[in-house]
């Protein structure tokens, strides 16, 4: 059969031989065939590739530089004039980083300049993973079948099963890479893993980028992990004029974003609509329930959040009940219940999705502000309010714990801020056992820190604890506790309201309270009264040895020293001093040690015995580091330059200054670190260095002036108020009924005895009802107010006094002007009852009166041990 053949025929028995030559694209072999027709040629059409299909590129990125330029490395191709790259490099690439981070938009970004530099001549396969419902993704097999069809590989021929998908994948790449070029396979949003490490190609020619919220776990990708902005970016990104200029809304507006890339479009696209008005965005961002909405991400929360099994997915939930920036294992499984390690590998997987953030210390984590805001929203939908009260109640046990341990204070360096935060959840929750539990030792660890005020916001809490308890002399003793922070920030005005308050409790629930002659003591220094001062003192002193209150009687044997130095009794001053530094020592209390040797050093420099000054600042110092007190160290070490400027050694102050000023900058004691500035600015002029010294003085005059202002920083929390809405009905009944009975028989005694029946002086009747309604509008007053500044108040004290007794007096003389027994007698009487009935159960007066018998024997008692 000579000649080139489009189609042949052979047939026969099957003893012939066939043979033909030439060429044949259509060869049919049978046993028999009685027609074979062929038409012209039926070769395959040719396959249809589809490698053109990346989308539009995104509009240019802000802030996104240092990312794009380290994925463009990642993917640039192997070339001898690229020695950052390395035949060992991974030849895939997966942007991971939580939903709304922008992954898509810079790995298009990045597509699209690989293009434009010709690094992959042989087209892009892109493929979307997120298209199908996230309970149904795409299975690598789906995948591999897709790009194969992009490949021009006939549906028809594709492998029914994986290997043969993965096999036949990596082989077209490679013919296809050899005919066009390398070839950049884009997988977006994929779920893990196992949709694209298949996708890995063999041909180093090619690359694999793939964006994910889940960190993969093989090593033979490299991980671009993406963050959210930095402000200025943000700022920029909102800004319509480019301009990163300062502007306090648009940062408002960036941080209620969370800085995060998609909600930031979604405000600047809003801000377009609204002429650039940030108001009304600020206003409906500002309600935390309302912001994920606002901003449309609870769809983008949503994607990762169904994807967890359940106990992960709760876990999610519970820890929406964190009141800290830095989650950890421990805090995490008593809010879930469930074990240490399975709260680990939860943890994990939460990282791994990016819903959780890496913490800075290993085992710790974070909450983007955002994705805390839809743990919150899936907590509040999906767990009852038995059950959040369960978790909560798990977290304060662990606090307390925690807090009650023998030394808590490394606990605390990491968990100060959530421990103060679990306080006031334990006061909204009326927890006040836990609130004790933690909020005690935390107090004492923020003073030994001289955080002074992080311990007035936990001492505010502690204050509303009591209050709601109605353990008053608790309250009023820590309320004296505020006065005195508020006097270290020289928040004076702030620290009278808090004596003023604790004297409003005590007027209204008389109690013996403990520390009453310190408050009452440190009010009258405040005031400027140092004899009171000095008085209430010495009454606190015995008051605490009789009790046995070792720190509380060396506190106030402190106190009372400093009293008698400003009083001018530098003697009597250094046997207190002395007194106090000996008990201390043998007491094993080295702050309140320290602290009497400083004023046992100040005392010798008054004297110019400047050796013993020296050894006393030296010993206060050993004290001061001995109990790892920030604020009393520095105040030593300054108290010992300053003896040093004094003696006229100033080459002996500087290295002290030096230590100080550094260990308050370290621990930002702001008013220390000033106090410690001043001190240099001494000794430069000391030195003769006057232009160092005035250079100094005029950088921190600010401060200074901040410090000597009385006006509170912005940043000090409000005294507590003892409002009206937290009297029981007991308190109303007392301020109400009884005085308006009291002010009823008053008028219908004048009634009955000057115009029914006409017996009695009408003048006194009149003077009795006058009085008695002054009375009770000063009964109402003092229980509202209490001994307050203000000359109205004053009045109202007064009268507790002189209104009684003008009344008994008026009551006295009606009495005596009746002749014989009549109804005048009885109203009389019945009138003196109830007076006395107010003035017992609402004046404080005669209750403090009732007090001093039992104080005289106390005190005789105290007298004999």
């Amino acid at each position: 059969m000579p000649g080139p053949t489009e189609g042949a025929l052979v047939s026969g028995e099957q003893d012939f031989r066939n043979e033909f030559s030439g060429s044949a694209k259509t060869v049919v072999q049978v046993g028999r065939a009685d027609l074979v027709n062929v038409y012209g040629t039926n070769a395959a059409p040719a396959p249809r590739q589809a490698l053109a299909g990346l989308p539009a590129r995104p509009a240019p990125l802000v802030g996104r530089e240092a990312p794009t330029r380290s994925l463009l490395a990642l993917l640039g191709p192997d070339r001898p004039d690229r020695p950052d790259r390395s035949s060992t490099d991974p030849l895939g690439v997966v942007v991971t980083g939580q939903g709304g981070v922008g992954k898509t938009s810079l790995a298009l970004d990045a597509a699209h300049q690989a293009l434009e530099r010709g690094w992959f001549p042989g087209g892009v396969l892109y493929a979307d993973a997120g298209t199908l419902p996230a309970d149904r993704p795409p299975g690598p097999e789906e995948l591999l079948s897709a790009f194969l069809r992009m490949l021009g590989v006939p549906g028809g021929e594709l492998p029914p099963h994986r290997i043969g998908l993965e096999a036949l994948f990596r082989s077209q790449l490679k013919t296809h890479g050899d005919e066009h070029g390398a070839v950049l396979v884009l997988l977006d949003n994929a779920a893990d893993g196992t949709q694209f490490t298949p996708l890995l190609p063999a041909d180093p020619r090619h690359r694999l980028l793939v964006t994910a919220r889940t960190r993969p776990k093989t090593r033979d990708l490299a991980v671009l992990p993406l963050h959210v902005l930095a402000a200025r970016d943000s700022r920029a990104l909102l800004s319509a004029t480019q301009d990163s200029g300062e502007n306090d809304e648009l940062d408002e507006l960036a941080g209620l974003c969370g800085h995060l890339p998609l909600a930031l479009d979604v405000v600047r696209a809003r801000l377009d609509r609204e002429e650039h008005d940030a108001a009304p965005l600020l206003s409906a961002l500002r309600p935390q329930r309302d912001r994920l909405g606002e901003l449309g991400l609870d769809a983008t929360f949503d994607l990762s959040y169904r994807k967890l099994d359940e106990p992960t997915a709760r876990l999610l939930r519970l820890l929406g009940l964190h009141p800290g920036q830095i989650l950890d294992a421990a805090s995490a499984s008593a809010l879930s219940g469930l074990s240490p390690a399975r709260t680990r590998r939860a943890l994990d997987r939460l990282r791994d999705d990016h819903l959780l953030l890496p913490g800075g210390a290993s085992g710790h984590f974070r909450f983007h502000d955002l994705t805390r805001l839809y743990a919150r929203a899936r907590l509040a939908e999906e767990e009852t309010d038995e059950a959040r009260a369960r978790a909560l109640s798990r977290l304060l046990d662990h606090y307390a714990d925690e807090a009650g341990a023998p030394h808590p204070g490394p606990w605390f360096e990491h968990h100060a801020v959530a421990a103060a935060k679990a306080v006031s959840m334990a006061v909204a929750a009326d927890a006040h056992e836990r609130v004790a539990a933690i909020g005690d030792p935390l107090l004492d660890f923020l003073t030994k820190r001289a955080q002074l005020v992080e311990s007035l916001h936990l001492l505010g809490d502690l204050v509303a604890s009591a209050q709601r308890e109605r353990k008053f002399a608790r309250q009023i003793e820590l309320l004296g506790t505020m006065a005195a922070r508020y006097g270290d920030l020289s928040c004076w005005d702030h620290g009278m309201t808090c004596f003023d308050v604790a004297n409003l409790v005590n007027v209204r629930h008389p109690v013996r309270v403990r520390d009453w002659h310190d408050v009452n003591a440190d009010a009258a220094a405040m005031k400027g009264d140092l004899m009171g001062a000095i008085r209430q003192r010495r009454k606190a002193v015995s008051l605490w040895r009789w009790d046995g209150n070792t720190e509380r009687e060396l506190d106030s044997r402190i106190a009372l020293g400093d009293h008698l130095t400003e009083a001018g009794h530098p003697d009597h001053a250094r046997r207190v001093h002395r007194d106090a530094a000996d008990l201390a020592e043998s007491a094993g209390h080295p702050v309140r040690a320290a602290r009497a040797h400083r004023r046992l050093a100040k005392n010798a420099e008054n004297r110019g015995e400047w050796d013993a000054a020296r050894s006393h600042g030296v010993t206060a110092q050993e004290f001061a580091v001995r109990s790892a007190d920030v604020r009393a160290t520095v105040v030593a070490v300054r108290a010992r330059a300053e003896t040093e400027l004094l003696a006229s050694a100033p080459h002996a102050a500087a290295p002290l200054l030096g230590d100080a000023l550094e260990l308050a900058r370290a621990h930002q004691l702001r008013g220390e670190e000033t106090n410690c500035q001043l001190m240099l600015v001494r000794l430069y002029l000391d030195s003769g260095e006057i232009e160092l010294g005035s250079e100094l003085l005029d950088s921190i005059r600010p401060l200074v002036e901040a410090q000597e202002a009385r006006d509170a920083p912005p940043d000090v929390p409000p005294p507590p108020t003892l409002s009206s809405e937290l009297l029981t009905l007991r308190d109303r009944a007392r301020m109400l009924i009884l005085p308006g009975s009291t002010i009823l028989w008053a008028t219908g005694c004048l009634v009955a005895g000057t115009v029914v029946d006409g017996s009695g002086p009408a003048a006194l009747w009149s003077a009795h009802l006058g009085l008695t309604v002054v009375g009770a509008w000063a009964a109402r007053h003092y229980w509202r107010r209490g001994i307050a500044r203000g000359r109205l108040n004053l009045l109202a004290v007064a009268s507790q006094v002189v209104v009684p007794a003008l009344i008994m007096g008026a009551l006295s003389a009606i009495a005596l002007l009746a002749t014989e027994p009549d109804p005048t007698t009885l109203m009389t009487v019945t009138a003196a009852c109830l007076l006395l009935v107010q003035m017992t159960l609402v004046w404080g007066g005669p209750r403090h009166l009732m007090k001093r018998p039992y104080k005289w024997v106390r005190s005789r008692l105290h007298t004999a041990r």
